[in-house]
């Protein structure tokens, strides 16, 4: 380290007010060594306690550098300040200083790896305004080399630019095999109605989960089938400020509709949390961030969200081959990823797909149009190796009706009139509450026991039919994809069956 860096600084230690103001309107003394306050869903926590012996010199200044964040932008974003000052001091100061200079970041910088070069970004950030406030603690030449060098941003994009199997976008049959488990985790109890909900409006609306997090009650209109998602990153007090809508289908409709009901049966209200903490939560949260009439009273932290819901969909992930089958890693993100890329896909604009996902700019939407070539060659192959995992049908081949679970109790039956009179199958639960489209969804649901003798091949030929009428758009016509599948494993189980009695009728 130069003389000029051991120098002390000649400012002044500052004076903290007794009290300073949020941009979402909660207070807090910046004098205490921690600094809590939430800010919409999220709960913000800086432990300055961190900063003793030599390191203690920095409290001071660090506390005063920040409150301007404080006052202007997110909680998040405050937290990210400290956490990469924090981690600047944990990777170079090892030893007894109380100035900071150029040579201590340039070190610190040849340091990081890769992939961590954006945190030289976010610590210019506040070393610029800590030096602008003339704060003992960084001498000018540092704040010069920093404005001198270039600071490499956060990567953008590179998940989904090379469809990562870990972090980027799900591919099509993943998307279909995740579904399909989550809804038969949910059919067989072993997946809350909430969790099933989560992962239906993370996949129509490709929000963030602090988004959700800050939903309520009152924001899904049950009449048109729209859900406002609020906005958040606007700049604005709170997250509650900007809504963005979004179509839901009539059977997730119906699921969010009789999950409203059960909450406000049990004495919620419309303004209560879409996501209640007390309800996601096994344990409940171990104490409240917000006081009772609170906005945000009752929601669940994003962080506290995402872990509940990676926790639960870790126990019935689907494999996959881009893992060597493993289980596909699920996490809020690649939702949201997974979104984007299939709005890409179907020739969305870069403004569409800002709009859609949020952006204010469309700097962070290019990845979404600008697929590679070799691994968008490379999904078409792996698409073959996934069909031995991905069988469409999950039911029971049965007899007849008098074969079946239920035996012909009411509600149990299938059938569909377009193409024959009598039933196709039977519904081991009674299609109790079942809100989808039958018997097109049975095919693929675990439940469903079609029988022998029936037409499955009229189910077929119209499903067929139908895709054809959307031919000039693939996606539209992907949408009974799945289905149509399962109608051909059914098929060909039947035939099956009818051929194994003819060789045992001939043999006898």
């Amino acid at each position: 380290m130069s003389q000029a860096t051991k120098q002390k600084s000649s400012a002044l230690v500052p004076t903290l007010p007794e009290r300073v103001f949020t941009r979402s309107g909660a207070s807090f003394d910046p004098r205490l060594d921690v600094w809590a306050w939430p800010d919409g869903p999220y709960a913000a926590r800086l432990d300055f306690g961190r900063f003793t012996g030599s390191r203690a010199f920095f409290k001071t200044s660090l506390k005063a550098a920040l409150l301007p964040y404080i006052k202007g932008h997110s909680a998040k974003y405050v937290t990210n300040l400290f956490e990469a000052f924090v981690h600047f001091l944990d990777s170079v100061l090892t030893y007894p200083t109380s100035v900071i200079g150029e040579r201590d970041v340039a070190n610190y910088a040849a340091k990081l790896r890769p992939h961590e070069k954006y945190r030289v970004g976010t610590l210019n950030g506040l070393l610029q305004k800590w030096v602008a406030l003339h704060l003992p603690g960084v001498t000018a030449d540092c704040a010069a080399y920093l404005r001198e060098h270039r600071k490499p941003g956060n990567t953008k994009g590179d998940a989904v630019r090379t469809r990562d199997p870990i972090k980027g976008p799900f591919s099509e049959d993943e998307y279909k095999a995740l579904y399909s488990a989550v809804n038969a985790a949910y059919g067989i109890g072993d997946m809350p109605l909430w969790a099933l909900l989560l992962t239906r409006v993370l996949l129509a609306c490709g929000g963030r989960i602090s988004q959700y997090a800050s939903l309520k009650l009152c924001d899904f209109d049950a009449g048109k089938s729209v859900l406002k998602l609020p906005q958040v990153k606007t700049g604005l007090a709170h997250a509650r400020m900007s809504f963005l809508e979004f179509d839901i289908s009539v059977q997730t409709s119906q699921l969010i509709v009789a999950y409203r009901n059960d909450l406000l049966g049990s004495g919620e209200t419309e303004n209560s949390a879409f996501f209640p903490a007390e309800l996601i939560m096994s344990r409940g949260p171990r104490r409240q961030i917000h006081a009772t009439g609170d906005m945000f009273f009752g929601h669940c932290t994003p962080t506290n969200l995402s872990r509940c819901f990676e926790n639960l969909l870790r126990g019935v992930a689907p494999p996959t081959s881009r893992l060597n089958y493993a289980p596909m890693p699920v996490v809020p993100q690649r939702f949201r990823y997974t979104f984007g890329t299939r709005l890409g896909e179907e020739g969305a604009s870069k403004l569409v797909i800002a709009e859609r996902l949020g952006h204010a700019d469309l700097q962070n939407v290019e990845c979404y149009v600008s697929a590679s070539p070799k691994i968008v060659e490379r999904y078409d192959v792996l698409n073959n190796l996934l069909e031995p995992l991905a069988l469409a049908f999950k039911g029971n081949l049965v007899e007849d009706e008098a074969h079946s679970t239920n035996k012909g109790e009411p509600g149990s039956r299938i059938r569909d009139f377009r193409v024959t009179t009598e039933g196709l199958g039977s519904c081991a639960g009674k299609a109790g509450q079942c809100g989808f489209n039958k018997p097109v969804a049975c095919y693929v649901c675990f439940r469903f026991e079609p029988w022998l003798d029936a037409p499955h091949e009229k189910v077929l030929a119209r499903l067929e039919a139908e895709r054809q009428k959307w031919s000039a758009d693939d996606r539209m016509a992907a949408i009974n994809d799945e289905p149509i599948k399962a109608v051909k494993e059914v098929i060909v189980l039947c035939s099956q069956v009818w051929a194994q009695r003819k060789r045992e009728e001939g043999a006898a």
